[in-house]
């Protein structure tokens, strides 16, 4: 399914009178990646990589981007897109009509049966009779309130004197928003020299089109694409662990100053950088809250 997935896209593509190079060129994504969709091999970078430079490439060519991916993830599961995008339309056409058949069919009313009413003088007495023994109920009631309330005034101002001091607690989201970790980032090709506050300052350049997911401090990840010739600047406190998908198209600085980094074209590669800029290669992919082990 995913080879008649890309023979579509191919197909449009060659419609619309449109290059690969074309496309490389508005998109900036890496040309030997576009060949490789148009080819049907979407194996050449983790999945999140692949669907967007799907997205991408059904834009220039003039297909809708999140029904494109839709196709793409069913095709991925073995399944014809068609058969199932057409019974879900199918589904919504039916279940619109049920809709509309609900509104179109009249409520039916129900008149209300006659009350029957006539006077009764020993009834009317008793009626009398229950309500001036509410309004006593309610009168005590209000006098047993009252009391208890100035038994309480008194409990508090004569019999519960104290010199404690009481504190007003400061709101907890207040407390999140005062101690919440900084994280700063900026994009763009031609880089200035802010003043940076944080004790950690990366910066990666990248040579080819690389995904990158950052965990400043262990904290929740930032996840971006860099294009060819383009670069990043992000800061923490203590430590920033991260996990480049192409980490041989990348360099690293560490507070303006190189710093040894060995990737390989293609190839995924986790690491962490600690407050004193010792760089440690770790096995698995870091995440939030969690230390992970180190490559032997």
């Amino acid at each position: 399914m995913l080879d008649k997935f890309a023979e579509e896209l191919r197909e449009q593509r060659e419609k619309s009178g449109i290059t690969i190079q074309q496309i490389a060129a508005k998109t900036r994504i890496d040309k030997k990646f576009l060949e490789a969709i148009d080819q049907g091999n979407f194996s050449f970078l983790p999945e999140l990589y692949v669907k967007a430079f799907i997205k991408e490439y059904a834009k220039v060519i003039g297909l809708d981007e999140e029904e494109t991916i839709k196709k793409f993830l069913i095709a991925r599961e073995g399944k014809d897109y068609n058969e199932v995008l057409e019974q879900e339309k199918l589904e919504k056409e039916k279940l619109k009509e049920i809709k509309k058949q609900e509104t179109i069919q009249p409520r039916q009313t129900v008149k209300p049966s006659p009350v029957k009413s006539y006077y009764d003088d020993s009834l009317n007495k008793n009626e009398q009779s229950d309500s001036d023994r509410d309004k006593m109920k309610l009168l005590y009631a209000a006098i047993a309130g009252s009391a208890i309330f100035i038994i309480v005034l008194l409990y508090i101002f004569v019999f519960n004197k104290t010199d404690e001091i009481i504190v007003e607690e400061t709101p907890i989201e207040e407390i999140v928003s005062n101690n919440s970790q900084r994280f700063e980032e900026e994009t763009t090709n031609e880089l200035t020299t802010p003043v940076w506050t944080d004790s950690l300052v990366l910066e990666i350049f990248s040579s080819e089109t690389t995904w990158v997911n950052i965990f400043p401090d262990n904290a929740q990840p930032v996840e971006f694409i860099l294009y060819p010739n383009s670069a990043r600047k992000l800061s923490a406190q203590n430590s920033i662990a991260a996990t480049i998908g192409n980490s041989g198209g990348v360099s690293l600085k560490l507070n303006n100053n190189p710093i040894e980094f060995s990737g390989r074209s293609k190839t995924v590669r986790h690491f962490r950088i600690d407050k004193s800029g010792k760089l440690e290669y770790l096995n698995t992919p870091p995440k939030s809250g969690q230390k992970n082990d180190r490559e032997h």
